[in-house]
């Protein structure tokens, strides 16, 4: 009897043909028979190839039962479901605008209404873009004089919140005979975020009841008035109500009407000027004007961003406990984020027991607006938050980057001229920023910088880079617009550079005039405080070539711990005023609420023929060395 051992183990083409010939070859009815050239051969082929399909399919679909490893957007998004995470829609750019009725004609009525979905538009690089009102509003007439002399009746509307999109509107029938039936939002850009869902008893019903999305089981019953949502495996969002137990079922021939925009994403942020296109309560003499400007518009999240926020999401079960918890929940919630950072109140600097600290990088700006932020502490946080503890957001702290870029050439091995190597270093320079900085794990690290210049030409031999910290503070006025005391505490995200025994300053300013002299140009610097690493801020002038101090005690300087405190003193105007240090590392990290940046505008590139590698041992007389210290 012929030994069965045929091997299934491989998986490729070649070693499963192969493995069946050697199968084959041990039975008697096929000795010494010629397996290559023979019609065998064929049917050799078409074992194999179907066997190679089957273990592709086997492994495909394996992979696809995986979060971390499928690739189809359905599959992805149905693991994400089981963990009870709903992928982020694309979400519309939004601002906040005030509008201003002028009424002069016709009946004016005493309180106008500013109804959801009130038209607006906005051109933005050569392109409009039409805005929507998300809310409405009422406002009471207020008769006033115009310019002209003339009398009339102005009804204004603060603080609108607007979108980019078009407003839809779809209407569907429940049947209760569907089991499970959803509905389904018909455009693959909506925005969930500005869904609204309404539900009728029947088409002839004047009233609607309003239901709101789920969000926690905590006091939803039978009775809850709420909707679900999900993302089904083709991509659309839809929506679909509670079982009569958990939330409100519908009943049969009640009319489901959902209303949401239709938005191109983050095509429009940034836009700040936008024009009325419809009228309100027929009234056309309508001014806008901007309070914030759009922001906050994105694509829908990623299959990378599912596969790392939905594990985050399940962890902290829709509550906040540890900081963690709050960045994963808000990340969730909240679209405007480029990067995050949360903290505990012990771990604040001074310590504050009893908060935790969330600071917040939006996408297309500084910091996050009032409005922005009250969001997140109240309908994004509320509720979530363990009772005892109190969230802050705070704005990041900027650390800016001047640096002095210093590099060898050989110009034998390009052909690039000088000009355009500073072109190349300093293009290399931005993508480090943009990549590796402007984020609270943004860490500056000196060597990989000077590696990537170094690679971004093969004529570059090496580089040095003296870094310099930097802020920009910008005095204030009081509310009759005479200038103030001015106090700042500066925070800087690494230790600061004092040359023991110098007299040389370690901090260093741009010129700004005093209260009592506007004509002058004066500066910060400092001074050394005995039996102590600290320094004292003074304030002086240059007379004659010579510094002459005006004010010995303006701050103090607390290198070890990175920090610049200015007291009591009285600029003439609310100009910038720049404050340059020299970081005591060339490694520099954020800590909490801080953030790097490199300033393009106070980059320095000087390109330097490397004459030891162009003249050999001859050209080490004119060799020049970069100083560490400029």
């Amino acid at each position: 009897m012929a030994a069965n051992n045929l091997n299934v183990t491989e998986l490729d083409f070649e070693e499963i043909k192969q493995n069946l010939k050697n199968y084959l070859k041990q039975q008697s009815e096929f000795n010494d028979y010629d397996f290559d050239g023979s019609g065998m051969s064929v049917l050799l082929d078409v074992l194999s190839y179907n066997t190679h399909y089957n273990a592709l399919n086997a492994h495909y679909s394996l992979n696809e039962a995986f979060l971390d490893s499928a690739q189809i957007r359905g599959n992805v998004v149905t693991r994400a479901k089981l963990l009870g995470y709903v992928p982020r829609s694309t979400l519309a750019p939004r601002a906040v605008v005030n509008i201003v009725v002028t009424a002069q004609e016709g009946t004016i009525p005493p309180v106008l209404d500013l109804e959801r979905g009130t038209k607006l538009t906005t051109f933005l690089g050569g392109d409009e873009f039409p805005y929507v009102v998300l809310e409405s509003q009422s406002a009471t007439g207020v008769p006033v004089i115009l310019a002209d002399n003339t009398s009339a009746t102005q009804f204004t509307f603060s603080n609108v919140n607007i979108a980019e999109g078009t407003l839809r509107e779809l209407k569907y029938r429940v049947d209760n005979d569907i089991e499970n039936q959803k509905f389904q939002l018909s455009d693959i850009n909506s925005d969930t975020s500005t869904l609204r869902v309404r539900v009728q008893a029947h088409e002839e019903a004047t009233s609607f009841d309003i239901f709101t999305k789920f969000e926690s089981l905590k006091n939803v019953d039978s009775s809850s008035q709420v909707y679900y949502i999900q993302e089904n495996a083709a991509g659309y969002y839809e929506v679909y109500f509670g079982d009569g137990v958990t939330g409100k079922k519908p009943t049969d021939n009640n009319i489901i009407t959902v209303d949401y925009l239709i938005t191109e994403g983050p095509e429009s942020n940034k836009a700040s000027r936008f024009v009325m296109t419809d009228n309100i309560g027929g009234f056309t003499s309508i001014g806008v004007t901007t309070v914030t400007n759009s922001t906050g518009g994105v694509e829908k999240e990623t299959l990378e961003s599912i596969r790392f926020n939905a594990p985050l999401t399940f962890t902290t079960q829709n509550r906040a406990v540890t900081s963690e918890d709050y960045a994963a929940i808000i990340k969730k919630e909240f679209s405007n984020i480029d990067s995050i950072a949360t903290w505990g109140g012990e771990d604040n600097d001074p310590p504050e027991y009893g908060k935790v600290y969330v600071a917040v990088k939006p996408l297309l700006a500084d910091s996050l607006t009032q409005a922005e932020k009250n969001d997140i502490t109240g309908s994004i946080l509320k509720g979530k938050n363990v009772v005892s503890i109190t969230p802050e957001i705070v704005d990041p702290n900027f650390t800016n980057l001047e640096l002095d870029i210093n590099f060898k050439y050989n110009p034998n091995l390009t052909d690039r001229s000088s000009v355009e190597l500073q072109s190349v270093v300093r293009d290399t320079i931005s993508d480090y920023n943009f990549n590796n900085l402007n984020k609270f794990d943004g860490v500056f690290r000196h060597s990989q910088l000077t590696q990537a210049i170094d690679n971004s030409d093969p004529a570059i031999l090496n580089t040095s880079i003296r870094p310099r910290m930097f802020k920009n503070i910008t005095p204030t006025q009081d509310l009759n617009g005479n200038m103030q005391l001015q106090n700042f505490s500066l925070s800087f995200v690494g230790p600061i550079y004092t040359s023991s025994g110098s007299t040389a300053f370690t901090l260093n300013s741009s010129a700004f005039g005093l209260a009592t002299d506007p004509t002058g140009n004066y500066f910060f610097g400092d001074v050394a405080i005995s039996g102590t690493t600290n320094r004292k801020v003074i304030i002086y002038k240059i007379v004659n070539n010579v510094n002459v101090i005006v004010n010995n005690d303006a701050g103090l300087i607390e290198p070890s711990l990175g920090k610049v405190t200015l007291n009591s003193f009285r600029p003439n105007n609310t100009n910038k005023i720049k404050i340059t240090l020299i970081p005591n590392t060339l490694d520099l990290a954020p800590k909490r609420d801080q953030l790097i940046s490199i300033d393009n505008d106070f980059v320095t590139i000087v390109p330097d023929i490397d004459t030891i590698a162009t003249a050999g041992s001859s050209g080490s007389i004119n060799y020049t060395n970069t100083t560490r210290f400029k």
